[in-house]
């Protein structure tokens, strides 16, 4: 009998509610078994990090009261989280901060929504079919 198809683990950080149904409406037709765990604030999302581990972590660079970089350093240096990945899915056009905070990965949210569901395809592929995410 075939093993059941992998379920992957997934933290979205997104203070925008209607980006975050964007999200998990994105997710759900990705073609991969998500559970998506969703937080509004990068300081519910530290304290969720310190309870649980997740296969990839999903930050917007413009989450309200904090600084993602900052969060991103947090993440890296945890003992629970330094080796998942995480991917900066933002609004903001430069992805440098990012990339210098330790994200794996910047992608440009999309207002075609076309183009940002197949973005999300894409991610998912990558990181479910082509790189191999580390064991929990």
């Amino acid at each position: 009998m075939p093993a059941s198809p992998r379920t992957y683990k997934i933290l979205v950080v997104e203070d925008n509610p209607g980006d975050a149904h964007l999200i998990e409406e994105a997710f759900r037709e990705c073609g991969r078994r998500c559970d998506l765990h969703f937080t509004d604030s990068l300081r519910e999302a530290k304290q969720v990090i310190e309870n649980d581990s997740f296969d990839l972590i999903i930050s917007d660079m413009g989450v309200r009261n904090g600084e993602t970089e900052e969060f991103i350093r947090g993440i890296r240096s945890g003992k629970n989280s330094r080796s998942v990945p995480v991917i900066v899915l933002s609004g903001a056009l430069n992805p440098r901060p990012a990339y210098e905070a330790g994200a794996n990965a910047f992608i440009s949210k999309s207002m075609d929504m076309d183009d940002f569901f197949k973005k999300i395809r894409d991610l998912m592929h990558f990181w479910t079919d082509i790189a191999e995410l580390p064991p929990k």
